[in-house]
């Protein structure tokens, strides 16, 4: 400040700092999915730093019915949850791997029908344009779509989104499913991803779908458990025991041998009857005990009891049969097919803790409690990578810069891909005619899971044999980042004489900004000449209206994709 102590004019120089260039944010994620909650101040996004702030504003997971099945000789197994909404699961691993500040776009509360919409999605989408610093998109809902069209249409969607000239936005994109799962057409998850997805350089896609440490999270207070008893998961016919009837169908197919083969052997026989009642007797232990059909079960097994008495006490002892005999036909006295038709009726439905809450089992069945609670403990989460790649993303520009390839990195919270991928597995992945590259995620041995590629869905070389430059991650990525922050810096020369002052200052302020990314790293070449080019102007189009012309060559550091070693040697002169 001046000491103004006497009346006049005084004359104070303010210094006003040098134009320079601003970094785009490159990894600021927008989630598109459902919520828990809505926050009141909610409009189109919301920026949260942190897993507590999301938790304060949208809620948290959803919470899953408790199902368990009966499992012979271990008790009590946890039905997977056929979890839905993945945007609480998805948040806790973009935070566990670097993940920072990022947008929630919610598609609006968990519904009661427990199904994600399309329409829903595409609402948030669109929301997208409303906000300008998001540079990620990701949609973790997008592979709970029930129809798998639905899934490549909203993916077509987000790249649109991503495709936007003015902004810097990139896709991070995953397959509907997270093994090579085979269709109709014999078609494969990747056949099909690549067959239904545009081809674009704003986007890139990861495969296998990640096993996490994370646990589902469940209603233990409210929602009454369901507990099936000793039948298969998701069984498509009303026969509950189709494994043991298979067993008593062999079982008489050996006793019929035996028969037909001419002077059965008693014993034998003997042997094939206890086999099936055993079999029967299984069964009727396990079954509901108002179960419809256990009746006629246990009169079926006293019947054979019967008769296994008779063979043993040699009141039985004709085992002649029809010429015609056919699998089906009883061997002796239909005891076989009498158990068959008993079983078929039998159901075990319902298990010891069938309609009960989980937090009231605990003083009803302490035992059963507990063996519920740890297999609620050891299920674990498995989630499609988009949301640990944006994590993945934001650590290594924070660590190294955008310009850094976001590959042969490691996954924090993560047990295992669903899929293992060999070298020639990866090698199709990688390269494809379609030009659509697939990043593969791999296990290997004392490294863990690693992040083991960096293409964008536009990998193939161009037809006249020249390399594709937009076929890397980080190429197109720090691509848009410096085409965003130099077009930001050139906003501060608007209305600026159109004069050689004004260019060279343009000029030196974009020389001063590539040449500390050349220093960094981020550029190829030797010398800073070799690294960027900047020449500023005057232009004068058609109407002779004279305008500031920039013109910006860079030379981007590509990743060492491929690493050959070669080695020589010479032998010593005998």
């Amino acid at each position: 400040m001046l000491n103004l102590t006497t009346p006049g004019v005084s004359i104070e120089e303010i210094t006003k700092l040098p134009y320079s260039v601003a970094l785009a944010e490159t990894a600021i994620p927008v989630f598109i999915g459902y919520t828990e909650l809505i926050p009141d101040q909610y409009k189109n996004a919301f920026k949260i730093g942190s897993l507590l702030e999301y938790e304060r504003s949208f809620g948290g997971p959803k919470k899953e019915g408790i199902q368990l099945k009966e499992v012979k000789d271990k008790g009590v197994a946890l039905i997977p949850p056929p979890v839905q909404f993945l945007m609480y699961y998805s948040l806790q691993m973009y935070f566990a791997n670097g993940g920072g500040p990022c947008y929630i776009i919610s598609a609006g509360k968990y519904p009661s029908t427990g199904e994600v919409q399309l329409s829903a999605l595409e609402t948030g989408v669109q929301m997208i344009d409303y906000i300008k610093e998001p540079s990620l998109i990701i949609l973790p809902d997008a592979i709970s779509l029930a129809n798998e069209e639905d899934f490549y249409t909203i993916s077509n969607q987000v790249i649109e989104k991503a495709k936007v000239e003015t902004e810097n936005r990139f896709a991070i994109l995953d397959t509907y499913y997270g093994n090579s799962v085979k269709g109709s057409n014999d078609l494969t998850t990747i056949d099909i991803f690549r067959n239904k997805v545009n081809s674009t350089s704003h986007a890139a896609a990861y495969f296998p779908h990640l096993k996490t440490i994370l646990n589902y999270s469940f209603d233990e207070n409210k929602t009454p458990i369901v507990h099936k008893g000793l039948q298969e998961p998701k069984q498509e016919s009303s026969v509950f025991y189709k494994g043991e009837i298979a067993a008593l169908s062999e079982l008489q197919n050996l006793a019929n041998m035996e028969i037909s083969g001419g002077s059965p052997d008693p014993f034998i026989l003997a042997d094939f009857l206890g086999q099936a009642i055993a079999i029967a007797e299984e069964i009727n232990e396990s079954a509901d005990a108002v179960s419809h059909g256990k009746s006629s079960l246990i009169l079926a097994i006293n019947e054979s009891k019967a008769v296994l008495d008779a063979i043993y006490d040699g009141t039985i002892d004709d085992f002649t049969v029809p010429d015609d005999l056919d699998e089906s036909a009883p061997a002796f006295s239909g005891e076989f097919e009498a158990l068959k038709s008993a079983i078929v009726d039998v159901k075990d439905e319902e298990g010891e803790a069938n309609g009960i809450i989980l937090k009231n089992l605990e003083s009803s069945n302490s035992a059963l409690y507990n063996q519920v609670k740890k297999e609620i403990q050891s299920l674990k989460v498995v989630l499609p990578p988009s949301s640990a790649m944006a994590g993945v993303y934001n650590r290594v520009d924070s660590i190294r810069g955008v310009w850094k390839a976001p590959a042969n990195v490691g996954f924090n919270y993560v047990v295992a891909p669903t899929e293992k991928i060999s070298d020639q597995e990866q090698a199709k992945l990688h390269t494809d005619d379609t030009g659509k590259s697939i990043n593969a995620i791999r296990t290997f041995t004392g490294k863990g899971t690693l992040v083991w590629g960096a293409r964008t869905l536009d990998g193939m070389d161009r037809k006249d044999g020249k390399d594709n430059e937009w076929k890397y991650v980080n190429v197109r990525r720090y691509y848009n980042m410096l085409k965003q922050a130099i077009s930001k810096t050139l906003h501060e020369f608007i209305d600026e004489p159109n004069i050689r002052p004004t260019w060279l200052q343009a000029k030196a302020t974009l020389e001063n900004f590539l040449n500390q990314q050349w220093m960094e790293g981020a550029l190829a070449g030797i010398t800073p000449k070799e690294a960027y080019f900047v020449e500023v102007g005057a232009d004068e189009d058609e109407t002779k209206t004279k305008t500031m012309s920039v013109t910006v060559k860079v030379a981007l550091a590509r990743p060492a994709e491929f690493i050959v070693l070669r080695f020589s040697h010479q032998l010593q002169e005998s």
